[in-house]
């Protein structure tokens, strides 16, 4: 059996680390070797490609821009998800089930669905080719996830917290704010981790209310880099790494936050 446990590691991990690698070896290959020899894996190394990437390619700018949507985008996720969560969790109210099924349905609306009310919208308020109101948008949608992950972890704690806080005259609020978050930091943590890599991957809206291509996104960066270089993949490939680095960073740095903030502690104050 641990022969074939290790068997079964080694298979999962070559399915998902060697289309990684693949792309990592095409994009360090001069762009003529990988023509002449496209599934050749050896020949010469260069970085060239990327240098191609960030400086013809724009990428540099494309991840400046994708660093202001989630820096403002990530965060509302999260500020939103968490009242709604929190209320959905602990409070008693008409139509708190139309509410929390509202929740669950926009959670699974695809995203093509909304594109002509929300291009709509923006033409009617002028707010097309705007990074902060993409980043608004983007808050605003991806906060579906996001409120029914952190409802399941309120409803999961002791309620004799609350009580406790409601004796000492704590409003709703107070509650909120100085007991309900910061007891539920991992949730947040990983709610905001994943909120950044939802938004950093996203590319139908970007492209939809970023018309002008002259702000594009890293996704958009991506796609105009690779309508423009025909070659086959290297500087493609190149664009990919470039693009998916400052979001591999994020979320490296953000496994501290998850270890970060802990119930017991707060169970035993």
């Amino acid at each position: 059996m641990r022969f074939v446990s290790g068997v079964i590691v080694v298979l999962s991990v070559a399915i998902v680390m060697g289309p990684l690698l693949w792309v990592i070896r095409v994009a360090l290959r001069p762009v003529n070797e990988f023509v002449a020899a496209p599934t050749d894996i050896g020949g010469t190394w260069t970085l060239e490609n990327i240098i191609v990437a960030v400086t013809v390619g724009g990428m540099g700018s494309a991840i400046l821009n994708s660093l202001l949507v989630i820096s403002i985008g990530a965060p509302l996720a999260v500020l939103l998800g968490s009242m709604t969560g929190y209320a959905l969790a602990r409070f008693q109210f008409v139509g708190k089930g139309i509410i929390g099924a509202a929740v669950s349905i926009a959670l699974f609306l695809p995203i093509a669905a909304l594109v002509m009310p929300i291009f709509n919208l923006a033409l009617d308020f002028g707010i097309l080719n705007s990074l902060p109101w993409l980043a608004v948008i983007y808050g605003v949608i991806f906060s579906s996830w996001v409120t029914l992950f952190l409802r399941s972890y309120f409803v999961q704690l002791p309620s004799e917290i609350f009580e406790a806080a409601k004796v000492d005259g704590a409003g709703s609020v107070r509650t909120f704010v100085s007991i309900a978050l910061p007891m539920a930091k991992p949730a947040l943590a990983t709610a905001l981790v994943l909120s950044c890599f939802v938004q950093w991957s996203e590319l139908l809206l970007a492209l939809l209310l970023l018309p002008n291509g002259d702000t594009p996104t890293v996704p958009v960066g991506i796609a105009q880099f690779s309508s423009q270089y025909r070659t086959g993949g290297p500087q493609t490939a190149a664009g990919m790494i470039v693009g998916v680095l400052p979001i591999l960073v994020l979320f490296l740095v953000g496994q501290r936050w998850l270890r970060a903030g802990t119930l017991s502690g707060s169970v035993k104050n």
